[in-house]
């Protein structure tokens, strides 16, 4: 096992914060909530593990919008089993109308971030979010056989004397599946009163029935993630442990972002979920669903900021980049393909084999699945079985992967490529540029490199950029120079003026010191040195378990109250523990079980 340097937690040295007081190239939004008057000795987030120490969670979660979609899904396919497909495609429309969620940093960043985090309400989810409620009522009750499948023959016959009965079967067994635990009697009530309509309804009557699920559905029981647990914690003042249809929630909608299914909601019914074993058994048998993949495959997504790869395609048509392509022809898929190869390769470590972080980092497999991706690696569409290993070495784990080196033009983006290393995975804020900086990517050059073009633009000595570009953003971004603008290996730089014609070749240079720990002055020669000084630095450990923190939690975390979950995620990830351990980790840990009543 490699030799590693003593393992760190603080994200943030007080030389980094000392280095960020001058601003930088405007290559990045800036970074309003920097203080440039910050004491170098105060780090704010430095960790210190607290076991006493209980998380602040969200008070009142609001569904993300696919965790709002996979809900009514799932409700309609348990009311309608045989039609519930059909009717969610008719409310469809409705549905889409609720709108997207956008992807939300840590305050005082500008980049990242994860859609969770979004708890913004507007008047559009309410509007929307009412219409369908309506859209589901009028659909699941439009005929006789649907009524009576979602409320028995009951409400379809002729006998007024069992519409006492039938109504209130029918709000019970509805609104536990919709309101994802047991009604209270008061709530019995309420959707009685619903359904009475002040005396107006007289016995079974769809409408009213239509009524009832639409209230129900515009319920914040059935919108958010409430929490009433109440069985306070020993030892942790404040902490009160989820009862068991809490927990059966939570755990669903982390790993398969969808309500429980029936298995996890009789273990909470019978009270196993709250067991060691039990719960265990129920994070283990989650964790083996597609739907898990489909859900992580959301944080890697947005966590290695896959969403804003430009199209390949976009330029085809320009001299230059046509010059550029040469007998390469990208598609309209090309940039998705080259996301989804990222992905695979990350459910491969984490599913499919027992893989660490470290093998995400260093692997010279090529997990292109689509015929233009595999080209540009020089292999076939991996299939099944092994996945192909990318001849003479070109690939070196995540870092060389064409969706974060490929930019869509005839010039790489050093500068957003430093900024993404730094910020997605050392969580090493970036300060904001001048207010007189460049906001556009450096225009190309016939006769200089891409590099040669950045160090003119960004390194001259005494200008408000030199100090950041120059230490903390350019010589990451230079590391992976070797590959070009659509992640193909390259030894020179081939340039073309803007008819297409070739003007020069120049050699690629990727040495540069790096600073994976602001300060430290070990040199690289290119991204394999710079990979593995990341993996030795601990920054990465510790940046990956504050990343899915914010992803399971749908918040920022806290420096003081997650240091423990932080240390634990990363001291897994040191020591080289299956990542699918790790994200197991995330569901065992007591916090995730708990939530917390202010004490004041």
């Amino acid at each position: 096992m490699r030799s590693r340097r003593p393992f760190r937690f603080s994200a943030v040295s007080p030389l980094l914060v000392a280095v960020l007081v001058t601003g930088c190239y405007r290559g990045m939004a800036p970074n309003e909530d920097a203080d440039p008057d910050a004491d170098p000795e105060d780090d704010p987030v430095a960790l210190e593990c607290d076991r006493s120490q209980v998380p602040r969670d969200l008070p009142l979660r609001r569904l993300t919008k696919v965790q709002y979609e996979n809900t009514v899904r799932d409700l309609l396919r348990w009311a309608l089993p045989d039609e519930g497909d059909a009717v969610a495609e008719l409310v469809a429309p409705q549905v889409a109308a609720v709108p997207d969620d956008t992807r939300q940093a840590p305050v005082g960043l500008h980049h990242g971030g994860f859609t969770r985090m979004d708890q913004a309400v507007h008047q559009e989810h309410i509007d929307a979010t009412y219409a369908v409620g309506r859209a589901v009522g009028a659909a699941l009750t439009q005929d006789a056989a649907r009524l009576s499948t979602i409320a028995g023959s009951c409400a379809v016959d002729d006998d007024a004397s069992n519409d006492t009965t039938c109504v209130d079967d029918f709000i019970l067994r509805f609104g536990e599946r919709a309101l994802r635990r047991p009604l209270d009697p008061e709530e019995t009530t309420l959707y009685r009163a619903v359904y009475d309509a002040d005396g107006l309804t007289e016995g079974a009557d769809p409408e009213a029935f239509a009524d009832v699920i639409t209230a129900m559905m515009a319920s914040p029981y059935f919108l958010y993630l409430i929490e009433h647990g109440d069985e306070p914690v020993e030892g942790q003042p404040g902490a009160h442990a989820l009862d068991g249809y809490e927990l059966a929630s939570r755990l669903s909608y982390h790993l398969w972002q969808s309500p429980p299914d029936d298995a996890l909601r009789e273990a909470a019914a019978n009270g196993e979920l709250l067991t060691p074993d039990g719960y265990r058994a129920q994070v283990d048998r989650l964790f083996d669903d597609p739907r898990t993949r489909a859900s992580l495959a959301e944080f890697h997504r947005q966590w290695l900021w896959l969403d804003d790869l430009p199209a390949m395609d976009a330029l085809v048509g320009n001299p230059r980049f046509d010059a550029f392509l040469g007998e390469f022809s990208p598609g309209p898929q090309t940039h998705e393909h080259m996301a989804d190869e990222v992905l695979a390769m990350l459910e491969y470590y984490t599913f499919d084999v027992d893989g660490t972080l470290d093998d995400v980092m260093s692997s010279d497999l090529s997990f292109a699945r689509d015929q233009d991706v595999a080209q540009l690696y020089g292999v076939a569409p991996w299939t099944e079985g092994e996945p192909p290993v990318v001849p003479d070495g070109e690939r070196f784990g995540l870092l060389t992967r064409a969706a974060l080196t490929a930019s869509g033009t005839a010039n790489t983006r050093p500068i957003m490529k430093g900024v993404f290393i730094r910020t997605a995975l050392l969580c090493q804020p970036i300060p904001p540029p001048p207010d007189n900086a460049n906001a556009m990517p450096p225009a190309p050059d016939a006769n200089s490199s891409t590099r040669e073009v950045v160090e003119q633009l960004t390194e001259q000595d005494g200008s408000g950029c030199a100090s950041c570009h120059a230490n903390l953003i350019n010589p990451l971004g230079f590391a992976t120079e070797n590959f070009d603008a659509l992640g193909r290996v390259r030894s020179e730089q081939i340039l073309f003026d803007d008819e297409g014609r070739e003007t020069a070749r120049r050699p690629i240079d990727t040495s540069s010191v790096p600073q994976i720990v602001v300060g430290d002055d070990t040199p690289s020669q290119g991204v394999v040195d710079v990979a593995q000084q990341i993996l030795d630095s601990g920054q990465l450990q510790t940046c990956f378990a504050r990343q899915y923190l914010r992803f399971t939690h749908g918040r920022e975390e806290d420096s003081e109250y997650d240091a423990c979950a932080i240390e634990d995620l990363a001291s897994r990830l040191d020591a080289s523990a299956p990542l699918s351990e790790v994200v197991r980790a995330v569901a065992l840990r007591p916090e995730f079980k708990q939530r917390f009543i202010d004490q004041d």
